[in-house]
């Protein structure tokens, strides 16, 4: 069996910006200076990271100092952090750009608490190329870039590739998966915009060698850019899954979708990297960057990645679109639904212990315990409360009490199920490649989304509850025209179709309500539309 599943992250530092002030920053020199600590330099390792050992991460602080100007940035750990970790050259040239500015050298120093100093380094910044992101804000109307004086790096996470393991009825090779999980550990780090956006920046999702030349879509409403080393058979499979999701939903901002397919070893049929998610302050919801750039009708992080797959070559798979996979196969096309499902944000922020990845632990930063859309989507049985809606310690039981459903009253979810919320994988033990994430194994409607596929198996139709939760979430329908009526809207809300155009009827926008209509068709206003004083409407068609 093919076991799919997700990890969670861990928070291990938060980041504050100036937090001395120049007369403690002056001390705090003064005592380098004075002490026999002596500022040897920093060691950077082969791939050009800072190495730094903690003498204790207890009441410690690190400190990265101007010595010209006095400006800082203060590094505290968590109890969570190693004693030893290394910090990547973009972070660096990131706090150099934003704040810190240019200096012939800079010191990195250990300080309790009351920042008397325990340990220091100096080091200089070399001349290098450092991929530093771009990310952009606000509505669609009026997006602004921030520049790296705009925003901030607040907190720091150590994330695990989510490793597909080949034999997850084998204890040993799970062990083994989980060993190489963590030993394939990663940073990923969490900036503020200036609205009050939250972002996550992975450097896997960067744009670089990797991709090999960049194939796009050939048909449906939403477009996917390839890129990877797939030779034709495996690209074309590939572009196979692809098109039947394109077919399905609508979107104006192309995805980003990276495959390798490469050596990975025995016991691992391959691996992908948590998708980005951005948290909008306006819903206090996180989502994958494929989705939330839909709704803001724009790429917030243009250049970047939405989905990044690895697969393993050393396995027998079947690339065919007509012929099915023989016992010993896995099914390429199939496997690829699956992923792609999940990068479209078919994905729970929720752990086993009941909180949502990227929850900072300390600090002095803003809470960011939120849940992501999917998340929004999960109920306590199936009349009970919103997943959300309960306290930490209410999910954490809920995640393994066999009792998780999706359907939130009116939803298109419901609809397509006959009226009913349809089980979630929540088994009473909790397994972090399976639970949540996935329709339970008990489900009898054809679906490629509970959490294991066999050898063999071969699915290469999307069931309506997939494409019903997906618009659940936010995604855009393809249809030739969506029929808005007997609505009445009182926060921000967004109706699209990149497929044709929309009717709108009997509709009322309050005064507290935004109404933003998008079609790549008409837009059609019947009777009984009202905007009420103080409320907003806009209208994006041909």
């Amino acid at each position: 069996a093919l076991s799919f599943g997700n990890t969670y992250a861990q928070h291990f530092f938060s980041v504050n910006y100036n937090e001395l002030s120049r007369e403690d920053a002056k001390r705090v020199k003064e005592q380098v200076i004075r002490s026999s600590v002596l500022p040897a330099p920093l060691t950077r390792g082969t791939n050009g990271e800072y190495g730094i050992s903690f003498s204790t991460v207890q009441n410690t602080k690190i400190i990265i100092l101007n010595e010209k100007t006095g400006n800082n940035v203060v590094i505290t750990p968590t109890k969570e952090t190693p004693a030893q970790f290394r910090l990547q050259p973009f972070f660096i040239e990131e706090l150099r750009r934003s704040f810190l500015g240019d200096a012939e050298s800079y010191l990195m120093i250990e300080a309790g608490t009351d920042f008397s100093v325990r340990n220091a380094a100096s080091f200089s910044l070399q001349a290098e190329e450092v991929f530093i992101p771009r990310y952009f804000y606000g509505p669609k109307e009026d997006v602004k870039e921030a520049l790296p004086e705009d925003r901030q790096i607040i907190h720091i996470f150590k994330e695990k590739p989510r490793l597909i393991p080949a034999f997850p009825d084998d204890p040993e090779n799970l062990r083994y998966v989980a060993w190489l999980e963590e030993e394939m550990s990663y940073y990923v780090y969490m900036y503020k915009l200036p609205d009050g956006t939250l972002i996550i920046y992975d450097e896997h999702f960067n744009p670089n060698t990797e991709r090999n030349g960049t194939t796009t879509s050939r048909s449906g409403n939403l477009q996917f850019n390839l890129s990877g080393n797939l030779n034709t058979q495996q690209q074309v499979a590939t572009l196979h899954a692809i098109d039947l999701w394109s077919a399905e939903l609508a979107g104006t901002i192309p995805i980003d979708i990276n495959i390798m397919f490469v050596n990975m070893g025995p016991g691992v049929l391959g691996g992908s990297y948590r998708q980005p998610h951005y948290w909008n302050p306006t819903t206090q919801t996180w989502y994958s960057s494929a989705l939330g750039n839909q709704l803001a009708g724009y790429n917030v992080v243009p250049g970047m990645r939405d989905i990044r797959l690895e697969m393993n070559s050393i396995f027998n798979w079947n690339f065919s679109i007509t012929t099915p996979p023989s016992g010993s196969q896995f099914d390429w096309i199939t496997i690829m639904l699956h992923e792609i499902t999940h990068g479209l944000g078919f994905s729970t922020l929720v752990g086993s212990n009941g909180g949502y990845v990227y929850t900072t632990s300390g600090g002095t930063s803003a809470n960011t315990d939120f849940p992501g859309i999917f998340d929004r989507q999960l109920y306590q049985g199936i009349l009970g409360a919103n997943l959300p809606d309960l306290n930490q310690s209410q999910r954490a039981a809920l995640v393994v009490s066999n009792n998780l459903f999706s359907g939130r009253p009116d939803s298109y979810l419901l609809a397509a199920n006959g009226g009913t919320r349809v089980r979630m994988h929540a088994p009473t033990t909790w397994s972090s490649g399976s639970s949540v994430t996935h329709w339970d194994n008990s489900v009898t409607f054809p679906t490629f989304m509970k959490f294991s596929a066999s050898q063999g198996f071969r699915l290469h139709t999307i069931n309506e509850r997939e494409i019903a939760i997906m618009r659940d979430m936010g995604w855009a329908f393809c249809s030739p025209i969506i029929n808005f009526t007997n609505q009445t809207v009182t926060t921000n809300t967004a109706v699209t179709n990149g497929c044709g155009a929309i009717n709108v009827q009997n509709v009322t926008v309050t005064p507290t309500g935004t109404l933003n209509i998008r079609a790549s068709d008409r837009v059609i206003i019947g009777p009984g539309f009202t905007v009420q004083p103080g409320g907003s409407f806009t209208i994006q068609a041909p």
